[in-house]
């Protein structure tokens, strides 16, 4: 069969390459891929996606439940495991940048009904927090106006997600680029009103300090008394922590539409922790130091922003036009959390269905974007009109709720999925001197750490007459769906429940095409200005 040489970004792919590539996904995408995510893209987004608006507004609760010192360390500790993911996810994107991310890693490296389950796990999970940024979106609006139904709002974001996802994978770049600057600055500007108030520079000249460090416990005691109680506090901001941070998979799934992938993967993987440490633990140390955890306030369900913990720092500090201008930047926040969600979501699907896992339709592409992918996100998205409903909306935190331990069960099996390809190319006799030092151990500790508060995350159900029906079926349900799709695909598809043996498992298909792809690209520029891009993007 003749094959013209492809392009992939700027770089020629050889007919052979092509070939090989073809054989590891079934529909030769090669030929339809557009590489428009630039490196500057890749590595803003990748620090924006994974801060998530639990920041400036989900810690206030998790203060006042707590206690400073608690929720310090606990991002603290969930900073270093997500590092762990990110470390080991990326030796494998960066070897293999395809599409489908780590779902289809899952596949190839685990096993088919592994990779199947996983994969509709995380869309079904992903696509269900799209819907819940929709409706997080149109409250924030409530702040301002109230008089107009949420479901208008929500309308209008789905309608601006599909066209932002479908339009074009550069212009998706573009807006999510500048979008991610704003929620970066935001980060920057909190930080600055914390030290300037701290200082005394409010309007009260009160220089309050570390106050809030000294005047009250700084681990507080949730569920039981004593030493006991102080680390059940410290460990359900472990859990909350989970669905603050973003991790490293929607970084996967943008492999198959990067420019120069080889060489600007590796940098957004290597560069990401520090500026995770920098924003989050910088964030929350802002959050401790603004508010005491005493105060009635954290927690309360407060129109639009009205309920983070900088919000209402401001009010007590006497700013009034602070909290505007909070909820505004915010909403650009949320917005751009939402946008990178579907993106994430659509992706997953397509992956699935390049494996076979999901109907031949999702994998139509039109100007290199999965049209058909976005459709069905956005459709789940519409969900969020049931929180315009008062009869509605209690179904609609259902559906959202069941999605959050899914996260834990997520990030603990991508961890597995690195122990299996590193142990598979070790049990070829692969060059490992390219792979980072540690992992191995490192992903064992992640994989550990992440199915202990996946299993423990609904600990609050079973201490002091606290059991729950509904928040015992929220906290454990994903490991029900995951379940029943790995047997369901085992018992019709896969015919075993066996894992491949490590000999087996093809760690090799489709290198070649990415080696040449690397070897064939244009030399970069030497210019000042272009060494400073790469410095500064990769």
């Amino acid at each position: 069969m003749s094959i013209d040489k492809e392009k992939l970004g700027d770089s020629v792919v050889s007919e052979m390459a092509v070939n090989d590539y073809d054989n590891l996904r079934a529909e030769g995408h090669l030929k339809q891929t557009i590489r428009g995510l630039k490196p500057r893209h890749i590595q803003v987004m990748a620090i924006s996606g994974a801060i998530g608006t639990g920041l400036f507004v989900g810690t206030g609760s998790t203060l006042h439940k707590a206690g400073p010192l608690s929720l310090l360390l606990s991002y603290v500790l969930f900073s270093f495991i997500t590092w762990i993911t990110f470390r080991g996810m990326g030796a494998m994107v960066s070897q293999l940048p395809v599409d489908g991310g780590f779902l289809y890693f899952a596949k190839r490296y685990v096993s088919p009904s592994f990779g199947f389950a996983l994969g509709w796990l995380y869309v079904y999970n992903g696509a269900a927090l799209v819907a819940a940024e929709v409706a997080a979106i149109a409250a924030l609006i409530n702040f301002w106006n109230d008089t107009i139904n949420n479901a208008a709002w929500c309308a209008i974001i789905i309608v601006i997600f599909f066209a932002l996802n479908t339009i074009g994978v550069r212009v998706f770049g573009e807006g999510e680029f500048w979008l991610s600057i704003g929620k970066l600055i935001l980060v920057f500007a909190l930080m600055l009103f914390t030290l300037i108030t701290m200082a005394g520079g409010n309007p009260q000249h009160d220089a309050f300090g570390f106050r809030y460090w000294k005047s009250g416990p700084v681990m507080n005691e949730y569920v039981a008394t004593g030493s006991l109680g102080r680390f059940l506090g410290f460990w359900s901001c472990m859990t909350t922590a989970a669905y603050t941070f973003g991790g490293p998979e929607w970084v996967s799934f943008t492999a198959g539409e990067a420019m120069s992938p080889r060489r600007v993967l590796p940098s957004v993987f290597k560069r990401v922790i520090f500026r995770l440490l920098f924003f989050y633990i910088g964030g929350v140390l802002c959050v401790t130091i603004l508010m005491p955890s005493s105060d009635p306030d954290l927690g309360k369900s407060l129109p639009g922003a009205g309920s983070s913990p900088f919000v209402l720092a401001s009010v007590r500090l006497g700013i009034p036009i602070f909290p505007h201008v909070l909820n505004a930047v915010i909403f650009t926040s949320a917005f751009s959390c939402g946008l990178e969600l579907s993106f994430a979501a659509s992706r997953g699907l397509y992956g699935l269905a390049l494996e076979g896992s999901a109907p031949r339709i999702f994998t139509r592409t039109a100007r290199g974007v999965p049209v058909y992918c976005v459709i069905v996100v956005c459709a789940i998205a519409c969900l969020s009109f049931m929180s315009a409903s008062t009869s509605s909306s209690e179904a609609f935190n259902w559906i959202v709720n069941l999605t959050g331990s899914a996260l834990l069960l997520i990030y603990g099996l991508m961890n597995y999925i690195y122990v299996r390809w590193y142990k598979a190319n070790k049990a070829q006799d692969k060059d490992m001197s390219k792979m980072p030092r540690g992992q191995l151990y490192l992903c064992y500790i992640g994989m550990f750490v992440y199915l202990l508060m996946w299993i423990t995350n609904g600990f609050a159900v079973f201490v002091n007459g606290g059991w729950s029906v509904r928040d015992f079926f929220f906290a454990y349900f994903a490991i029900v769906v995951f379940v029943v799709a790995y047997v369901t695909h085992s018992v019709f598809k896969s015919h075993t429940f066996k894992e491949p043996p490590l000999e087996e498992v093809d760690v090799t298909s489709g290198i070649a095409a990415f080696d040449e792809m690397e070897a064939n690209e244009p030399p970069l520029e030497n210019t000042r200005l272009a060494r400073f891009n790469r410095w500064l993007w990769g």
